[in-house]
């Protein structure tokens, strides 16, 4: 449930960029994405148990506790009341375009597991991450656009926003395939990240990192986006640091674990920090409090693995160090003792 506030962050956004971030329309929104991640993560359980089972073995052994078939029940349970949530939200807050931004976001987490399967395709999945962004943040404008008259023309000037967190995404959020290597290819899924990290080096990976921030510098200087929005600039070195310390985990579970946390946590940083210098109110910053209230104690009281410490901070930076000058390991050994990493 913890990942709702990596849709909630950007959600406030929309709103603020509408101008009306509203303290109902903010709860609203918050209802509604703890539901359909909810949803989503329940239908993700159930239709990736043979790599979970690999990947994930302390998880598998709480949803064999919970019941596959009870928890069939839930998932059938969960998208019922998304779509009652949205029927809700349509009721308060009528909108043609509001309708359309929901339903291409519940399409869009059922296609993720089933169907067509969105997460096993190399590209599509990373296009689907950056969905996290965009979907929420359109959904924001959306509801808020209705309530304080914008024009919808306007979202011309938000692309360039779109365009960096939307790199800033693909550059990295590959990295949380480097945990399930081999249940990936228990079922014949090679991820791209993985991949593009064991044919090439480290430069080419502190380059793929440094993407996001050459368009945020380019779009500045046009003058598309605040130069204040340059501050991003210094969570550069993060970036770098958190794709290299990929290769230093090697086939450390408890490392790559920790390298995949530390990811989750600069995704927060980077999106609640470009937001709140193209947008900056106080109850943006407000409501990204909050939110990463919440997912701090989501993260150590609702997850089934071990949240990021700031003692672990740390052993990234030693990560980053180890990976500027080795090489990513061909294959991790299967997992064989499923309290690696946290425990039920």
């Amino acid at each position: 449930c913890r990942f709702s506030a990596l849709y909630f962050i950007p959600f406030c956004g929309g709103l603020a960029a509408a101008g009306s971030l509203r303290v109902g329309d903010a709860l609203l929104g918050a209802a509604f994405w703890c539901v359909l991640t909810v949803a989503i993560e329940i239908t993700n359980r159930l239709t990736d148990r043979v790599e979970d089972e690999i990947n994930r073995p302390e998880r598998t052994d709480l949803c064999a506790q919970v019941g596959w078939e009870r928890l069939a029940r839930l998932e059938t349970l969960a998208w019922g009341t998304v779509a009652a949530s949205a029927v809700v939200w349509l009721v308060l807050a009528p909108s043609v375009l509001l309708a359309g931004l929901i339903a291409l976001g519940v399409a869009a987490g059922v296609g993720y597991s089933r169907g067509p399967r969105l997460s096993r395709q190399r590209v599509l999945v990373l296009v689907m991450l950056s969905g996290a962004f965009v979907g929420p943040f359109a959904l924001g404008w959306a509801t808020g656009s209705g309530q304080a008259g914008a024009d919808w023309r306007q979202l011309g000037q938000f692309v360039p926003l779109f365009w960096v967190l939307t790199l800033f995404i693909a550059s990295l959020a590959g990295i949380k395939d480097i945990t399930d290597r081999d249940g990936d290819e228990a079922i014949g899924y090679r991820s791209a990240f993985v991949a593009f990290a064991e044919r090439h080096g480290t430069l080419a990976l502190a380059a793929v990192a440094a993407v996001p921030y050459a368009a945020l510098a380019a779009f500045v200087a046009a003058g598309a986006l605040p130069t204040r929005m340059l501050a991003l600039v210094g969570l550069l070195p993060v970036s770098i640091a958190v794709g290299l310390a990929v290769r230093g985990a090697g086939t450390s579970v408890r490392d790559r674990l920790t390298v995949r946390e530390a990811l989750y946590a600069h995704w927060l940083a980077f999106t609640s920090l470009a937001l709140l210098t193209c947008y900056p109110s106080a109850s943006l910053l407000a409501a990204i409090v909050a939110a990463w209230l919440y997912w701090l104690l989501a993260s150590r009281l609702a997850h089934w693995g071990d949240p990021l410490r700031l003692r672990d901070l740390g052993g990234v930076a030693r990560l980053a160090r180890l990976g500027w000058a080795s090489p990513i390991a061909p294959r991790a050994a299967p997992a064989t003792n499923g309290r690696a990493w946290g425990s039920s």
